[in-house]
């Protein structure tokens, strides 16, 4: 019943509609890129300036992680570079199959941008939102603009179950 009960509070904080707790962010991440239907041989845009987990997790799939560096004013995904690459990537004709930017240290990434880039290209986003409970953007909660977000619950975190991690 705690975990239940702490699922239904953790979608109000965040607004979202649903949450599933498991026994990391790592698995958090993977879990997500499963429903978005990532496998062997796809291609994963992410940050690059992030723990090993998030690259680690499109890795689990057989798929490949394709790293767009950061803005150097907030050090997340940099979405000038992110919408150069996903043109680039439309050119060749095999777009990715998601886009994975980290909410580092506490602040969410440029969603606007990034959601407004992915749409147009039809690449879903799962955000890595493990280091961001409680940040906001744009009026509202970090993990609430992807497809699905990951966030952690390890000893390091915002908040800490001394390990854990929440799929919304």
């Amino acid at each position: 019943p705690h975990v239940d009960a702490f699922e239904r509070e953790f979608c109000e904080a965040v607004g979202v509609p649903h949450a599933a707790a498991l026994s990391s962010g790592t698995a958090a991440l993977h879990l997500g890129l499963l429903m978005l239907g990532v496998g062997r041989g796809d291609e994963v845009l992410v940050s690059s300036f992030t723990f090993a987990a998030t690259a680690n997790a499109v890795k689990y799939l057989g798929a490949a992680p394709v790293f767009i560096d950061s803005d150097p004013e907030t050090w997340n995904m940099d979405p000038g570079l992110l919408e150069e690459e996903l043109a680039a990537c439309a050119r060749r004709g095999t777009l990715p199959k998601a886009v994975v930017p980290v909410d580092l240290d506490g602040q969410c990434a440029d969603y606007g941008r990034i959601l407004a880039a992915c749409e147009r290209y039809g690449v879903p986003v799962l955000e890595d939102a493990a280091e961001a409970l409680g940040a906001d953007c744009m009026g509202r909660q970090a993990g609430s603009f992807g497809a699905a977000a990951a966030f952690s619950f390890n000893g390091n975190k915002i908040v800490t179950t001394s390990g854990g991690g929440m799929l919304v």
